[in-house]
């Protein structure tokens, strides 16, 4: 079981309602599996993780959650599929309202983050990183 920090945009993309299920599918842009935690961080303006979320399943195709997510993109749809894969997220668990912001950009740069988050990172490869969400996730 791996754990996953995953970037999530909130100005394309509805995250606080795709979440709001009990399941959510989510592009897979690493090699995730069945069983890992996700931990989605939230682009500025929030600039914090909000989510936690268990990889359900995996290697799901584009065009069986296509109406699923559509509800959920803002602006322009795009209508051309893209080949990507999708994972199921379940056990969402909302951690954005913390007011203690335990999980906000600074604390998670001081704790190891380097750099911007661009793309999916396994937390494994972060010690200081890994150890810090960890304990804050408790």
């Amino acid at each position: 079981m791996s754990h996953w920090l995953y970037p999530a945009n909130t100005k394309f993309y509805d995250v606080f309602a795709a979440l709001s299920n009990a399941e959510a599918v989510w592009p897979m842009n690493s090699k995730v599996d069945v069983g890992d935690t996700v931990f989605l961080y939230l682009a500025a303006p929030h600039k914090k993780i909000g989510f936690v979320c268990d990889v359900t399943s995996i290697n799901i195709p584009e065009s069986v959650v296509s109406k699923n997510t559509s509800p959920y993109i803002k602006g322009e749809k795009k209508d051309a599929p893209t080949g990507k894969a999708f994972m199921l997220l379940g056990n969402i668990r909302d951690v954005s309202s913390d007011d203690s912001d335990r999980f906000s950009y600074q604390k998670l740069k001081h704790n190891g983050l380097n750099g911007m988050l661009m793309g999916p990172r396994k937390l494994e490869n972060n010690q200081p990183l890994f150890h810090y969400i960890k304990i804050q996730n408790c």
